[in-house]
């Protein structure tokens, strides 16, 4: 049988024989100094132990009831223990139903019923409170398995070191049955219900089969530039389609490559030092937040001034953007000066940043700025920013000698799957339609919604895009953000936001204006820039307090005029405001996966908004 006609579970068996004791898994324990560390060298878990861990936990399913074809939750951040339960439910032919770590009880208990769960994994006490407070009404729900804390007096829970002792008492009756469940799959069976993250409302279940995953996996290995011996540090959402069908598993599927996993999101820029990974995927708000820092503290990072940064990156662009990428010519002084500037500021800059070893960044999720990206790879940190969705998968992707920076890339490579590729088209409006083997099978309930969505074997995005001549896409907006002024342009808000948030002192920004004769925008501060301005400025106070300044909103006022130059009349910032607090998840304004729930934002912040035009 060729690996593509493999789950990725029977991948994983298969690796296991190959692999043995060697280390698949980096973590961290409670305690550990430094992290990750244990008696010097990173504390690690093998191939050997990761299989005994999913085979017992496996067989504590099947001896808790589990059956083939059903789902099970998991509430939790990205951890060694999400994927080892993962492999175990798609060993056993369960399917795995994502619940974000940071949604809300309620939200979190929707999902549990919207797929009927009898058992759920959780992470905190909280989630596993929540669920206990709401069990009259989920009256399917078993058990309750707590990853990272107590299971409490609950009968309905229990630990997951309980689960894998369970497992181990049943090996003798249980494992023939694991085994013939794993040789059992199909890429037919569904693998994974993953749940949009809520930008327009309750969010709906992808159902994907195993051949979305093996199609992902397969085609994604075989061209991400990553090495034998890398290191791969793990930190997004595995809730979220990008890290799940695309981090461990990906991994796993090579066999060469040790996954790392973050403390946590919080934690993750000191976790660069202490694992130093070889690549990452990342979404931009991260690579924002990165950039911001780099150029607050170029003299640290780098030992160069502001100007002095800006010169070099003008010197490295005319090497690595305007000659490696775009193949235009470039001259030996050039050359010699970056590599100067590799020697004394470029190698300490990515040292103390990423490590020192990152070779590569993948991002998605949401529109990456060309200035940012741009930044990156003069730095020699090649970004390659690719677009999906939770409904396909990659659908597009930028790689290694096809890079074209402002696009999210070609249509995703199918090499030599045996199955239908994966194909994109434009609509006559310009929305992307998807058609092949990553597409959801539907919508988990939701059969209008599904009717909505997939349409004479095509699945709508919703997302408007322009393809040039060697098919780059560019994606240009949401078809139902765009907006149209009173005087009937079409203005697309995603391009002037990601312009404005260029600048590191902005964090985020909505643009309003939608049958309105100019536009406006509610713009946030980033929080680290501010405090490196208002020290600047000889400022002191708290966030709220530095947001009212003159001085700062006068910064803010120049960079809109700034950016407002490179647009059209119809398209520039007439007027904004500056909130005194930025856009969490906590005050519902951001999804899990951090996109600004847009239309919470004009519900709450409308009548603001609406004051503009009324002076």
């Amino acid at each position: 049988m060729r690996e593509t006609e493999k789950t990725i579970a029977q991948i994983f068996w298969e690796r296991v024989e190959e692999k043995g004791d060697r280390p698949l898994f980096i973590y961290n324990e409670p305690g550990d100094f430094p992290p990750f560390t244990h008696k010097g060298k990173f504390r690690t878990m093998s191939w050997n132990r990761a299989a005994e861990t999913v085979k017992n936990l496996g067989m504590g399913l099947l001896a808790l009831g589990a059956k083939k074809g059903e789902p099970i939750s998991i509430m939790s951040a990205t951890r060694m223990e999400w994927a080892l339960a993962d492999l175990g439910l798609l060993s056993i032919g369960a399917a795995t139903g994502s619940i974000y770590p940071n949604n809300v009880p309620s939200q979190a208990h929707y999902i549990l019923n919207d797929l009927n769960s009898r058992f759920v994994f959780v992470e905190e006490a909280w989630q596993r409170d929540g669920f206990l407070k709401r069990k009259e009404r989920s009256p399917q729900l078993e058990k309750i398995i707590t990853i990272g804390c107590e299971a409490g007096d609950d009968p309905l829970c229990m630990s997951f070191e309980d689960l894998l002792q369970l497992g181990a008492a049943q090996n003798r009756k249980m494992s023939t049955a694991f085994d013939e469940a794993v040789a059992a799959g199909k890429l037919s069976d569904i693998a994974s219900y993953i749940y949009t993250s809520g930008t327009t409302g309750i969010p709906k279940g992808s159902v994907h089969n195993h051949e979305a995953m093996t199609y992902t996996i397969y085609t994604g290995a075989k061209w991400l530039p990553i090495e034998a011996g890398s290191i791969d540090l793990s930190f997004l959402p595995m809730a979220h389609i990008f890290e799940q069908f695309a981090g461990a598993l990906l991994d796993i599927y090579r066999g060469d490559v040790t996954v790392a996993f973050a403390r946590s999101l919080d934690k993750v820029a000191k976790d660069f030092g202490f694992i130093k990974p070889t690549f990452i995927r990342t979404v931009p708000r991260l690579l924002e937040k990165v950039y911001s820092t780099i150029w607050s503290k170029s003299d640290v990072l780098a030992h160069l001034t502001e100007n002095g940064m800006q010169q070099a990156l003008e010197v490295s662009g005319r090497v690595r953007v305007a000659g490696a990428l775009n193949g235009q010519e470039v001259t030996e002084s050039d050359r010699l000066k970056v590599h100067e500037l590799e020697e004394n500021s470029f190698e300490h800059l990515r040292k103390l940043v990423f490590g020192g070893n990152l070779q590569f960044m993948v991002t998605g999720g949401a529109p990456l700025s060309r200035e940012i990206n741009e930044f990156f790879w003069k730095l020699r940190l090649p970004v390659y920013e690719l677009y999906g969705m939770t409904e396909a998968g990659g659908a597009t992707t930028n790689m290694p000698g096809h890079a074209r920076i402002g696009t999210v890339g070609q249509p995703w490579p199918n090499y030599d799957w045996p199955g239908a590729p994966c194909e994109i088209k434009l609509s006559p409006e310009g929305e992307i339609l998807v058609k092949g083997p990553n597409v959801m099978l539907r919508y988990h309930n939701k059969p209008e919604d599904t009717a909505e969505t997939l349409r004479d074997g095509w699945l709508h995005s919703g997302d408007v895009a322009k393809i040039d001549e060697d098919g780059f896409v560019t994606i240009t907006d949401r078809m139902k953000d765009i907006l149209i002024t009173a005087g009937g342009k079409n203005v697309a808000p995603i391009h002037i936001e990601s312009m404005l948030k260029e600048a590191p002192l902005i964090s985020q920004v909505v643009v309003y204006g939608d049958r309105k004769k100019y536009l406006t925008a509610i713009i946030t501060l980033d929080e680290d820039e501010l405090e490196v301005r208002a020290n600047h400025h000889g400022l002191s106070g708290s966030y709220q307090q530095l947001t009212v300044e003159p001085i700062i909103q006068i910064e803010v006022e120049n960079i809109v005029k700034e950016k407002n130059q490179e647009l059209a009349s119809y398209e520039t910032i007439k007027k904004f405001i500056i909130l005194d607090h930025d856009f969490s998840i906590e005050n519902g304004l951001l999804t899990p996966t951090a996109k600004v729930k847009r239309k919470e934002v004009y519900k709450k912040y409308g009548n603001l908004v609406d004051a503009l035009y009324q002076e």
